[in-house]
């Protein structure tokens, strides 16, 4: 992995969460950031939470529907700092009894 980063000068991976009832990233259709948002632990041991440098790009939230209903959160990590990615944790996920989701991780691009 350590060479991969060093020959690299940016790198990019993808993250869907698939879920239900479970607010992941935004409180609502405003998209206003919930109080405890999803944290993300980098290679380099970082983590990243929503307002930080690193924050994801998040082209798809439905998350926030409590519907009885699957939907997604997708999560975009761009970095210039290749050793920063891949994502290797993610943190504050939802406790509600009602919610479930699942973790959909993709591969990291070294660019």
């Amino acid at each position: 992995m350590n060479f991969i980063q060093l020959l690299s000068t940016e790198a990019v991976q993808h993250i869907t969460i698939h879920c239900l009832n479970a607010p992941v990233w935004t409180a609502g259709a405003s998209l206003q950031p919930l109080s405890r948002t999803l944290g993300f632990q980098s290679w380099s041991g970082e983590r990243i939470q929503e307002g930080d440098l690193l924050e994801p790009r998040v082209p798809t939230d439905d998350c926030w529907r409590k519907d009885g209903r699957w939907h997604v959160a997708r999560f975009i990590f761009q970095s210039q700092d290749p050793n920063l990615l891949p994502i290797v944790d993610v943190f504050n996920l939802p406790t509600e009894p009602d919610a479930r989701f699942h973790l959909e991780v993709g591969p990291v691009c070294f660019l």
